[in-house]
């Protein structure tokens, strides 16, 4: 197929292409550090704009909730003002209506009642028939409307300024008015240490009651509304004022990501470039040749402003120097270690194997065969704590402990092999689950398997059951039953005194407290042990 392209024709999209790649080509790795970097930053610049914005809105609906909150305190304390008005003169109307005409009682009622309200009004008080007895000074109560289920009225003046209490008997008797002027209400109202800036009236049977008019509209404020209801929604409580819905600091505050933004764009950009890239690619060149062996580690001449560059490299050629130094140090300090432990095992095990052949030749050159039976006892100690020792040494290069396991399995065997004509014929039954110990513990342990197994042979045991067993982490259940020690049998009175006493002091070494069943035989305590999660 012929084609219409001549070859010095150039594709419109290459070269769109090739201008874009030879314009980044030519700019330096400062301007490329630039715009990769505000590029990255530029999600988190949104996000915290984003942020700022929902905070402002968030702290302005606030602000607002705050506001109209005042609200509900200036009802309750209007609230508070009619019920105890209601609450205070029916028992004053009481009062006059059971006192003579003549008396004086009722001036000091009126008084009294004047007294007792937080907010100054005014009182008139009835007798049983309807008629004025008493009212404060130059007060003529109202025409008074027909009374609610209650027993009262409550309504605001025709003219706005006064707020009017009236309470009837159950004949519909009127029994006292109160009349509350709209400034001293308006006092009440205002709560000390608020803004006075707002609108606040009264509302109730088509009429309104202007306790406060501060509130005058301006620009970018938001004006809010409200109200309340009052004595049982016989009256409203409305307030209107304004809210700023954004400041001066949340605006700030929407424009610091920007700000940050571009700081963080060219400080990192200043950082990375002048004293962070630079410096580090030539020590990197210089780190990544060196090997371990080769000549002492030689670092460029660094003309880095960032004086802990240079000493970094210094550092880096220090250590490889100690390090090399360390290293044959450590090497040659193991291999003495190694020989040291090894010796001292030896010693140990050497010892250990001499004590107990003098022990047998003692044994059997014996007069006597008590003496050879406490031989023997002591040749059966010496041979459990060879046990540990062998078991220790073995599991000693993984640090895990003493394996319980084989311990009690050899010391098994050796109590059998060394056990008296009268014990020939005893069994020693194993149900060790696989445990270790440290050294201590481990020592502990051999020496109370030796002593009561020891006991339970020179007692004519036939069983011995040994069992090591779960129980809480970090510790495990060691039970040792012997038939012959069941039950209440004759046994020796000294033997078994001193028996009780080294069994109970073992105990004590273990920090454990010793189960005794004596009717079993049964011999029982806890053991702490390396947790098999820690190996």
């Amino acid at each position: 197929m012929a084609s219409n392209r001549h070859d010095g024709d150039v594709a419109p999209e290459e070269v769109s292409g090739g201008w874009l790649v030879s314009r980044w080509a030519r700019l330096s790795s400062g301007p490329k550090m630039l715009l990769i970097l505000s590029l990255a930053l530029l999600p988190l610049g949104i996000i915290a704009i984003a942020a700022s914005i929902y905070s402002a809105h968030e702290n302005s609906l606030q602000r607002i909730e705050e506001t109209l909150s005042r609200l509900e305190d200036k009802a309750e304390r209007l609230e508070g003002l009619l019920a105890r008005t209601a609450g205070t003169m029916r028992p004053a109307s009481a009062a006059v209506v059971a006192a003579p005409p003549d008396s004086p009682i009722c001036e000091r009622v009126i008084a009294r009642l004047s007294t007792v309200q937080s907010t100054p009004g005014r009182y008139a008080l009835f007798g049983s028939d309807g008629q004025l007895r008493c009212a404060t000074a130059g007060f003529t109560p109202p025409a008074l409307r027909a009374p609610d289920r209650s027993g009262q009225t409550i309504e605001i003046s025709p003219d706005g300024r006064t707020l009017i209490v009236a309470l009837f008997n159950d004949e519909g008797v009127p029994e006292g008015v109160a009349a509350f002027d709209r400034e001293d209400l308006n006092a009440l109202a205002f709560i000390p240490g608020t803004r006075a800036d707002f609108n606040l009236e009264l509302i109730g049977g088509g009429r309104r009651m202007l306790l406060r008019d501060d509130y005058r509209r301006v620009p970018f404020v938001q004006t809010v509304s409200d109200s309340a209801p009052l004595a049982d929604g016989r009256l409203q409580l409305r307030i209107v004022l304004g809210a700023v819905p954004i400041r001066a600091i949340d605006v700030l505050l929407i424009l610091l990501p920007v700000m940050m933004w571009i700081a963080a764009g060219l400080i990192g950009w200043w950082v990375l470039k002048r004293q962070l890239l630079r410096p580090l690619a030539a020590i990197q060149r210089v780190v990544s040749s060196y090997r371990p062996g080769d000549r002492p580690l030689e670092l460029p001449a660094l003309r880095s402003p960032a004086r802990e560059i240079g000493e970094l490299g210094l550092a880096f050629d220090n250590v490889t120097r100690t390090v090399a130094r360390h290293e044959a140090d450590l090497e040659a300090a193991v291999e003495r270690q190694s020989k040291l432990v090894r010796e001292v095992h030896h010693r140990v095990k050497n010892n250990l194997q001499v004590v107990a052949s003098l022990l047998n030749l003692h044994s059997r050159g014996s007069p006597s065969p008590e003496a050879a039976a406490a031989y023997a006892s002591i040749q059966r100690r010496v041979d459990a704590l060879a046990v540990v020792h062998r078991n220790h040494y073995a599991e000693l290069e993984e640090n895990r402990g003493v394996a319980l396991k084989p311990l009690i399995s050899e010391l098994a065997a050796n109590l059998r092999a060394t056990a008296p004509s009268s014990a020939s014929a005893m069994q020693i039954r194993l149900d060790i689950e696989p445990f270790h110990a440290n050294q201590d513990v481990a020592v502990s342990v051999a020496f109370l398997v030796t002593e009561i197994t020891e006991y339970g042979m020179l007692c004519g045991a036939n069983l011995v059951s040994i069992v090591l067993e779960s129980d809480e982490p970090g510790c495990a259940r060691l039970a040792i039953e012997v038939d012959s020690l069941a039950g209440k049998g004759p046994r020796d009175p000294t033997l078994s005194d001193r028996f009780d006493r080294i069994i109970t002091g073992l105990a004590r070494q273990l920090r454990s407290t010793l189960d005794h069943q004596p009717e079993r035989g049964r011999y029982a305590l806890r053991i702490a042990v390396v947790d098999r999660r820690e190996r």
